[in-house]
């Protein structure tokens, strides 16, 4: 039976076919060869008692006469007699008196035992048998039989006895030809039924094999795969048309879906490289773009032009009549550049506000001729909204794409600069930035010129503040907070520290800048801890330095986790999704090292195009920020990017933080959205970490 599961289909149906055939003959012919047997040996057996029955009374003159002639021919006669092989006859001692043929062995007590005729031994080629030869009173007249008889008292005397061998050798000789002629019949006989078994198999078996082949085809991947309805039988020949129906329902599914996950891709990629508003490229795909520029400016010596364009007295429109009126003057004035632009010229909205082109092999000149035009067009541009008439102006930052800058992050920061000149310099003007290096400064920056952080750390002027992670399935608890990091201006107002992370070029600095805030913050939440308080999950955010040089962040950490004694499982390390896309490998290994400590990693700022992160990465957590994807997608788009970020986070497990909330309409749809925890100034505004 072990063997019945390794056989093909068509091997089962010809064993169903031949098996039951096979046995039902083999029971025929075994009973036919034991009937035949029995019956040929009945027959012998019956021969060789008509044959001393009939020797017996025929030899009683013989015995009595002692005439040895009239013995002899009487055996001779019996001789002639088919399967006979020898005769004998005994007198009433027990003498051989006459024999005719070959006697085998035998025992004469058996042969003068014998009563009445029957069959005395059976040898190995001979089959023996014995009579007795009775003398019997002759009657002369049958009237005076029944007086003679009386007075006889009916006695026979034995005289003699006659015995006979038969030869058994041609009985088995044609047992064996009845045998072989049997077997030959049986082995035609199944031969004909393996025919008709092998056709029936064929029959039913070739379909289902080709059904099974289609299956693996399809499982395999080939979906246009069919079979051919050719089946002799009805049942098969539906079963194949079936299968043929649903194998073509299951490729135009297919295709349909398929279809429509192409068409979901595409407007995925489109919105992840495209303003949903006005619809031109968002600065993803600007900063794309530029990094081309700046390659062909270098390799194959191409002039271009950057160009920023800031909207001047925007904000008015926004604050005075709503969102949905600045939406519209943005379309508008969209379309106003678009239309001013050449076709080769790059146009993109990078910010609220803000829009960006870039002018290919366009010389200095008419650079600065089209950037008047589009300023000209803007600044008479009349915006009207519900009776309201509104003018805006722009602020336009030129830079050259000619060789000299290396990189596209220093020619955004030289535009940058420019658009801030033109503004400071009072609005609605066209600033062209000089040649040379900006030195990694933005506008907002130029306030730090003479910061002592150009190049150093004054820890003094430094502060943490801590802003709570609240839980969305309840009342808000600040279990887990996120310890920020701010700076003191003259002031001594805090202000964020962007200006001081853009000035620490050395990436020693930012790693004492991040191991500082770690040492300062486990401090805070160690004293905490000691004041019975319940202990509380921290984050801490992580630079791109401590990141690609983790030898040097990891053992001073946990120099710092040991002495104040904190669990490694409360400190949760925060880095950018940008980071990772840059530094995949170096990320991961920091992430692995953090898992060893017990150390929960959550990746923040997570956007459209960094989706494949969730999988490679598996962090903890997951940070997404409204502010920066309404910023990026616009309020509509933003929000479903956010909501379907959530659901891919979801599938994996993997808990989601709605970060930067700071609208009431997205504060309201969290829940809805699927986040788990919240975190923003409508939620829980930020403020000083203290013990």
């Amino acid at each position: 039976m072990r063997l019945l599961p390794k056989l093909s289909l068509r091997q089962s149906l010809l064993l169903v076919g031949l098996l039951p055939a096979a046995l039902l003959a083999a029971g025929i012919i075994v009973l036919f060869l034991l009937r035949g047997s029995q019956a040929m040996d009945a027959a012998l057996h019956d021969r060789g008692i008509a044959i001393v029955s009939f020797l017996a009374p025929a030899s009683e003159y013989g015995v009595i006469s002692g005439n040895r002639g009239t013995q002899t021919s009487l055996l001779q006669a019996v001789l002639e007699q088919s399967d006979v092989a020898a005769a004998a006859i005994y007198n009433f001692e027990g003498a051989l008196i006459a024999v005719s043929g070959r006697l085998q062995s035998v025992q004469t007590t058996l042969i003068t035992a014998s009563r009445v005729p029957r069959s005395i031994v059976h040898g190995r080629n001979r089959h023996g048998f014995a009579a007795p030869v009775i003398s019997a009173p002759l009657v002369i007249d049958d009237v005076l039989e029944p007086q003679l008889r009386s007075a006889a008292g009916d006695t026979t005397d034995v005289i003699g006895w006659v015995y006979v061998e038969l030869d058994t050798g041609p009985l088995a000789q044609r047992k064996r030809e009845i045998l072989i002629s049997t077997l030959l019949l049986f082995v035609v006989g199944l031969g004909l039924a393996g025919v008709l078994a092998s056709r029936l198999a064929a029959a039913v078996g070739a379909p289902l094999a080709r059904l099974v082949e289609a299956v693996r085809q399809i499982s395999a991947g080939d979906l246009e795969a069919s079979v051919p309805d050719d089946a002799k039988s009805d049942e098969l020949r539906s079963l194949q048309r079936g299968f043929n129906t649903m194998a073509r329902s299951i490729a135009h599914d297919h295709k349909d879906l398929q279809s429509k996950i192409d068409e979901a891709t595409k407007q995925l990629a489109h919105q992840a490289l495209h303003d949903p508003l006005t619809g031109l490229p968002n600065r993803r795909a600007f900063e794309q773009a530029l990094d081309d520029a700046v390659s062909r400016s270098r390799r194959a010596g191409d002039r271009s032009t950057l160009c920023f364009i800031d909207l001047d007295r925007f904000k008015i429109v926004n604050d005075t009549c709503g969102h949905a009126a600045g939406d519209e003057l943005l379309k508008i004035i969209a379309d106003l550049i678009a239309q001013r632009v050449r076709t080769g010229d790059l146009i993109s909205r990078i910010g609220g506000d803000e829009f960006a082109l870039i002018l290919h092999d366009c010389s200095p000149e008419d650079a600065r001729r089209l950037a008047e035009d589009l300023r000209e067009a803007v600044s008479t541009l009349r915006f009207q909204w519900e009776g309201r008439r509104f003018s805006v102006g722009a602020s336009v930052g030129l830079v050259r794409v000619d060789g000299r800058v290396s990189s596209a992050s220093e020619l955004l920061v030289a535009a940058d600069l420019a658009c801030y000149a033109a503004k400071k310099g009072g609005r609605n003007r066209v600033m062209e930035h000089d040649a040379e290096p900006v030195g990694g400064r933005r506008k907002t920056d130029i306030a730090l010129a003479s910061s002592p952080f150009m190049g150093s750390v004054d820890f003094s002027r430094l502060s943490l503040y801590q802003q709570p992670i609240v839980k969305l399935d309840g009342a808000p608890s600040s279990d887990w907070v996120e310890v920020l990091l701010r700076i003191k201006d003259a002031d001594g107002v805090p202000q964020s520290p962007n200006e001081l992370l853009s000035n620490l070029e050395s990436a020693t600095m930012r790693i004492e800048l991040d191991l500082w805030v770690a040492e300062q913050a486990c401090v805070i939440f160690s004293r905490r801890a000691g004041a019975a308080q319940p202990r509380q999950r921290f984050s801490l955010n992580v630079s791109a330095a401590s990141v690609l040089q983790p030898e040097r962040y990891w053992p001073k950490l946990q120099s710092v986790l040991n002495a104040t004694a904190l669990p490694a499982e409360l400190l949760v390390l925060e880095f950018p999704a940008k980071l990772v896309e840059q530094s995949p490998e170096e990320s991961a290994r920091f992430a692995a090292e953090a898992r060893r400590l017990g150390i929960r990693i959550a990746l923040e700022k997570l956007d459209g195009a960094s989706t494949g992160l969730l999988h490679s990465l598996q962090p903890d957590f997951v940070k997404v920020s409204f502010k920066t994807l309404v910023e990026s997608y616009g309020l509509e788009a933003g929000c479903n990017l956010a909501q379907a970020l959530c659901g891919m986070a979801a599938a994996l497990s993997i808990p989601t933080v709605a970060s930067e909330v700071e609208d009431e309409l997205i504060l309201a749809a969290l829940r809805d959205y699927g986040f788990n925890y919240g975190q923003g100034r409508l939620l829980i505004p930020a403020e000083a970490l203290t013990d």
